[in-house]
């Protein structure tokens, strides 16, 4: 006769494939007709935005836009101007998976190193990235898994917890900031716009029904040629706030999810302030909003089972489920006195420091999980004198974190992120400066492998029937459980503690307990 089971409907993601891979794009820059000609580059920064990601039959496909701002001395120009081009490289990778389909899940994060360059003539240059990607391709799967019998049936259950992360969503939202900034009053006019350098911060992310309610906000350093006769190089802070109310289809309230921000694009022009004077530089940043969600679910599912009165029939199939251990994040600080190359001039004033983490390692020790790497630092700053009215050096510092993990085991599964939240720097003197890091980590660890699910149980009627004894003399063998002995004898693990005291002494090797049925 089949035994009903009460079970509980869960959506899961199994993840078919995780992993980091890098490819590389190269491409010629022309500098435009109404650009001078180039001398020295002084400084090339980039920003990888993915543009298309598909799933294919037993592969997977990229493609994306690397943004390029060039800041030059011109040959021929007065000492002291500095010019920029703005060009762009487009990427394409292609992965292997098998097994891989159309239907899947395709998460990709990108992230750009320090473009490499040869300046060819004064009207051309070879610009080569290195980019690299984390692909995840997962599954939607449902599963039902049964936590209870239903009904006053004599079987005993045993119990197995499961921490799971329920199958949520992955949306990308543009968000356009447009604003007018006005240069502080002890600078000199704008000539020209030279470099924006962007960079959002997440600080706050709410989800309700069919909405996620984002704030952030972006820090921005604007780079200009002053409108005076030697073109002198000046910059500006900004620090743009932003809400928004995103709507996004599937989120509902109790979920939990992070927001990615990249900038997608920018536009910037010269403006007239009340008194027609160019102090004022419009802005327009397209932000990509990456939101993911998920919901933590927690239940016990049936484990094992056994019948007081007769023997069960159970089927049982294997799913592979990732039990969620720990998600978490810390904060990284790194400090380090830098050294400007001897080659370059000493400092005036720093412009602009940008800092991009990436993690090399993660590893798994004695309960702890420790997540290591370096940042790249790029200082742009003032010379103190000399011919070049601008310069540039970029310097590596590394950075470590361990996380104490209760129930963390070699064969667990970690993924890591990491952002840089907060960069400060204080120049010691001419030649150094005092660089600190705060590099943000994210730390997602699961058990993978496959467990084993119970699907139905049913009395076995064509057994025969066994005799028990109404009170059994055993003797506690090494490795015994109470769940073991009273399965074996047909009772409960509670009346066997009844009879006899305490689980810790019951279950000593040697032990003779008493069993009463």
């Amino acid at each position: 006769m089949p035994i009903k089971l009460q079970k509980e409907h869960v959506s899961l993601s199994e993840v078919l494939c995780s992993q980091y891979c890098r490819c590389a794009a190269e491409s010629d820059v022309i500098v435009p007709d109404v650009k001078p000609d180039v001398l020295k580059i002084l400084q090339i920064s980039s920003d990888v935005t993915v543009t298309q990601k598909n799933v294919q039959t037993d592969r997977v496909y990229v493609q994306g836009v690397i943004r390029l701002n060039i800041l030059y001395i011109p040959d021929g120009e007065t000492v002291g101007r500095v010019k920029s081009i703005s060009a762009t490289q487009d990427f394409s990778h292609q992965l292997d998976i098998k097994g891989a389909k159309a239907g899947m899940v395709l998460s990709v994060d990108a992230e750009c190193e320090p473009p490499e360059y040869t300046l060819i003539n004064s009207r051309k240059l070879n610009v080569r990235s290195k980019i690299g990607l984390s692909i995840k391709l997962t599954v939607p799967t449902e599963v039902e898994i049964a936590t209870d019998i239903d009904g006053d049936e004599p079987v005993q259950t045993s119990g197995m917890h499961l921490r799971l992360c329920s199958a949520g969503s992955e949306a990308e939202r543009d968000i356009i900031i447009r604003e007018r900034l006005e240069i502080p009053d002890e600078k000199p006019d704008i000539g020209e716009l030279l470099k924006i350098d962007a960079k959002p911060f997440s600080s706050e992310l709410k989800i309700i029904d069919g909405k996620a309610a984002v704030k952030g906000e972006v820090r921005l350093c604007l780079l200009y040629g002053a409108a005076d006769e030697d073109a002198s190089v000046q910059f500006a802070e900004y620090t743009l706030p932003f809400t928004e109310i995103l709507e996004i289809d599937g989120l509902a309230e109790g979920m939990e999810g992070e927001v990615e921000y990249s900038v997608k694009d920018t536009y910037s022009e010269i403006a007239q302030d009340s008194d027609g004077d160019n102090r004022m530089a419009g802005i327009e940043l397209t932000l990509c909003a990456r939101v993911k969600t998920f919901k933590t679910v927690e239940l016990d599912a049936i484990a094992d089972a056994y019948g007081l009165n007769g023997e069960l029939i159970i089927e049982r199939s294997a799913y592979n489920l990732e039990q969620l251990i720990a998600n978490i994040s810390a904060d990284a600080a790194v400090k380090e006195t830098v050294t400007v190359p001897d080659l370059l001039p000493e400092l005036y004033r720093i412009c602009d420091c940008t800092a991009l983490p990436n993690i090399e390692n993660i590893s798994i020790d004695n309960g702890a999980v420790t997540v290591s790497g370096f940042v790249s630092c790029s200082v742009l700053y003032l010379p103190n004198g000399g011919e070049l009215p601008i310069a540039a050096f970029s310097h590596t510092i590394p950075f470590s974190h361990s996380f104490e993990i209760a129930g963390i085991k070699k064969d667990s599964v970690c993924d890591a992120k990491s952002e840089v939240g907060h960069i400060s720097f204080n120049m010691n003197s001419a030649r150094e400066i005092e660089l600190r890091v705060t590099v943000e980590i994210c730390l997602r660890a699961v058990s993978p492998g496959q467990t084993m699910l119970i699907d139905s149980m049913e009395q076995n009627e064509d057994a025969e029937t066994v005799t028990i004894p109404s009170m059994i003399i055993y003797f506690v063998q090494s490795g015994d459980t109470l769940w073991d002995i009273a399965k074996r004898y047909r009772t409960t693990p509670d009346a066997i503690i009844e009879a006899n005291g305490k689980e810790k002494e019951i279950l000593k090797p040697g032990n003779r307990i008493y069993i009463f049925r």
